[in-house]
């Protein structure tokens, strides 16, 4: 075998159309900033006593998949897929000469599948029925907006080798984060924009591996219950935010990304989600001496049963004609 850096392994993404089967092509290869998806086992061990002191007599291996994570930068266009994968359902159409891709809570525990690609100097690797587990959003300070996607899926399969394309696409930076609080969402467009130091989004979806008698892999892969959490860093200017954890006051909460410095038809690439039911917690304040002082809050977005939605606005706009 090769030795090898980690820039050199590349790694693509694909719907699924039928869960468990690859459909032939990548439709997104990923540059990454870190990955450490691979294969995984369960072994059982043996304990019967044989007149020795030994603890173990043999092991068997009992469940083969894959687990791990992909780090990446946010961009317009590939996003859009590890939306899909993490959110359920999505619809397109045209928008100011580009296309708005609209995504709702897919209320099953069947969410769309991915094939995930992988290649390096020695090995071209498929990994089938790939499941988001977990996607945490990080808007960070003289950053670019990054996620994190934990996967699971079966174990890696032989390909013949891959032949890696990417696109160009775009990103965004701190600069492009508006974060707003309200009342309700009617009142968000109006909003003041509260300036942020930091950000982080995090959709956790619960993933269990549906083991059965036979196989030493999972059946399938399911998502169970789905949760919106975050986290803000903010300085601490007044008392609003801690009140609203104090008095566990039910605000509003638009996200949204806006690449200003690109425009594709009459347009900018754009990610926005807004949660009607937001509940902030935990407030904190940081007052070391020598740094102005801060504040760290963490939210829960909360199901509206009234409108029957954990959020009212959810979408990316980009070039991408057609729906993922």
């Amino acid at each position: 075998m090769s030795k090898f850096i980690g820039r050199l392994t590349e790694i693509g993404i694909a719907k699924e159309s039928t869960r468990g089967t690859f459909g032939g092509s990548i439709t997104y290869w990923l540059p990454k900033t870190s990955f450490t998806f691979d294969n995984k086992a369960n072994i059982v061990k043996s304990a019967e006593s044989v007149g020795n002191i030994a603890a173990v007599t043999t092991g068997f291996i009992t469940e083969q998949w894959a687990e791990g994570e992909i780090e990446a930068e946010v961009r317009d266009k590939s996003f859009g897929l590890i939306l899909l994968a993490a959110l359920g359902s999505e619809s397109s159409s045209s928008y100011n000469g580009a296309y708005k891709h609209t995504y709702t809570l897919q209320n099953d525990n069947v969410h769309p599948s991915l094939s995930i690609a992988y290649k390096d100097p020695d090995d071209s690797l498929l990994f089938k029925r790939a499941m988001l587990n977990s996607l945490t959003i990080n808007v960070r300070l003289d950053e670019i907006v990054s996620f994190v996607a934990n996967f699971m899926a079966h174990a890696s399969e032989d390909h013949t080798t891959w032949s890696p394309s990417y696109i160009a696409e775009n990103k965004f930076i701190a600069k492009h984060l508006v974060f707003k609080v309200a009342n309700s969402t009617a009142g968000l467009g109006a909003a003041s924009e509260t300036r942020l130091k930091e950000l982080t989004l995090t959709i956790e979806k619960s993933l269990v591996r549906d083991n059965v008698l036979g196989s030493l892999e999972p059946k399938d892969i399911l998502n169970t219950s789905f949760s919106i959490t975050g986290t803000i860093v903010l300085n601490l200017e007044d008392k609003n935010f801690r009140d609203y954890a104090l008095n566990g006051n039910v605000k509003a909460v638009r996200i949204e990304l806006v690449n200003t410095d690109r425009t594709i038809g009459t347009t900018n690439p754009a990610f926005r989600i807004d949660l009607p039911k937001v509940i902030f917690e935990e407030w904190e304040a940081d007052r070391s001496l020598d740094d102005i002082v801060s504040q760290t809050l963490n939210f829960t977005a909360y199901y509206d049963i009234t409108n029957s939605r954990i959020w009212s606005d959810c979408y990316l706009v980009n070039e991408v004609s057609g729906s993922y």
